[in-house]
């Protein structure tokens, strides 16, 4: 105690448990492309594996090694034979190992293509209609259309496609299946933009908590996504977008609605992951005694709040307990009508200081135009509750005050504040003054109700 002047650090915990917070967390789901199920169908087709068709709910079986040295006919004059049945299978398991715009750019330098070398009586180049001709090679060397396909196992339909694609004198064939425009259902990207457009006209703000952990944008806690929507379909009548897509607009242009409070406790979630990852159930009771030991501690520091409140109601004028708190930012004027979201509202600060002995609350109320919300302007409303409740003390009188508070830095936990306590204390007001925080996390104080009774009152006006 250095001049009547105290300072603690009282973890103060409520008992819930650890699972249950972190439930409270808002988990973001992360997008993993692979495991869609038409891309998985997508891939397993390409792989060759046994896939189920979408429409008929059919399971088609896997590609399988050819059994017989040579299907095509007796009067074929390629030279089919000499692929024996351990080069087929080769063959076939080297080309499905590859993806489906590998697997076109091999069998298009397996087609070959070559002026017709003879057309039929009567026929000219420009009468006939085979422009062309083609020819089929597996490592260099000729076979018939019918051992192609048996070797990879595909159809006519593939390499037709790969033939019309040499007559355009495309080489590299890509894969173009599921890439066309043909949706008759998408929204416009015209109509994307109205909506960002839309959300930029409501004002934003920082977080009132954690600056310096993320780069959100709140838009005022009085919004919502259907009031948001809302305004949206009276301004653009004739633009056909739903809530639904509306709503995905939003979460991508990384804002939120109300305030952020990161009060959430650290040593809580350390123990939650710890139990989750845990591999042995002797860990896992270690870690549980843990997590029980540090609940009994925040047990413990609520009981001496508790005391600490008797002890003012019992001696009312020796003993001064105060709880002090910000309520986060409240927006004027608070109208009923939509063309208010659109408008740039004055950001009011209030600051409640909350006597536990005569249960009575002091509201300390500016906006933005008069001042910020840092630490002079704390300190200029605990001056003037003090000065303004309480007389200087005379000679061989006793006053202890008491002040319980978060552990935000900018508010309360600075030596701005505790020099302002020293000021009170110099002049007489209190003979010792003890200044005890909440963890954060665990900081629920008797001002958080007085804040919930004045944000329903608003809700409801």
């Amino acid at each position: 105690m250095e001049n009547g002047i105290e300072r603690s650090n009282t973890v103060q915990f409520s008992p819930t448990d650890i699972r249950r917070l972190n439930k409270s967390k808002r988990n973001t789901r992360q997008i993993n492309a692979e495991t869609w199920k038409d891309v998985s169908r997508k891939n397993r087709r390409d792989a060759g594996l046994e896939y189920m068709t979408r429409k008929t709910k059919t399971l088609v079986p896997a590609k399988t090694a050819p059994t017989n040295v040579n299907i095509c006919s007796k009067s074929c004059k390629q030279m089919c034979s000499h692929f024996t049945l351990d080069m087929r299978k080769d063959l076939l398991k080297f080309f499905y190992s590859h993806s489906y715009a590998e697997q076109s750019a091999f069998l298009t330098k397996c087609i070959r293509m070559e002026e017709p070398k003879r057309r039929r009586a009567g026929k000219t180049d420009a009468t006939s209609l085979k422009l062309c001709t083609f020819t089929y090679f597996i490592n260099n060397k000729k076979v018939c259309k019918t051992t192609l396909l048996d070797v990879f196992k595909i159809t006519h339909r593939r390499i037709q496609t790969l033939q019309d694609k040499l007559k355009l004198d495309v080489h590299v064939p890509l894969d173009q299946r599921g890439k066309h425009h043909n949706r008759p259902k998408a929204i416009l990207h015209e109509s994307r933009n109205l909506v960002m457009e839309h959300i930029n006209k409501f004002p934003r703000q920082e977080s009132h908590y954690s600056r310096g952990k993320t780069q959100k944008e709140y838009l005022s806690p009085d919004l919502n996504l259907s009031k948001m929507y809302r305004c949206f379909q009276t301004e653009y009548p004739n633009v056909a977008v739903s809530k639904t897509y509306y709503d995905t607009v939003f979460k991508q242009m990384n804002l939120r609605l109300g305030a952020l409070r990161s009060d959430t406790c650290k040593i809580c979630d350390e123990f939650y992951i710890q139990l989750a990852s845990a591999k042995s159930e002797d860990e896992r009771k270690k870690i549980q005694q843990e997590s029980d030991l540090h609940q009994s501690r925040a047990s413990m520091g609520y009981q001496e709040l508790k005391a600490d409140i008797v002890k003012s109601k019992v001696n009312n004028s020796s003993t001064i307990v105060l709880c002090v708190d910000m309520q986060q930012v409240l927006f004027c004027l608070t109208l009923s009508h939509s063309d208010i979201f659109y408008q740039r509202q004055l950001s009011c600060y209030n600051f409640a200081i909350h006597n536990m002995g005569t249960s009575k609350v002091a509201m300390h109320l500016w906006y933005e135009c008069i001042a910020g919300r840092g630490s002079t302007e704390i300190a200029s409303c605990i001056i003037k509750y003090v000065t303004m409740n309480y007389s200087q003390l005379i000679d061989g009188e006793e006053r202890k005050l008491i002040v319980w508070s978060d552990h935000c830095v900018g508010p309360s936990n600075n030596w701005r504040i505790l020099n302002t306590y020293c000021y009170l204390a110099k002049c007489g007001y209190f003979t010792e003054i003890n200044q005890k925080f909440l963890s954060s996390g665990h900081s629920f104080l008797p001002c958080d109700r007085d804040f919930a009774i004045i944000e329903k009152a608003k809700k409801s006006a």
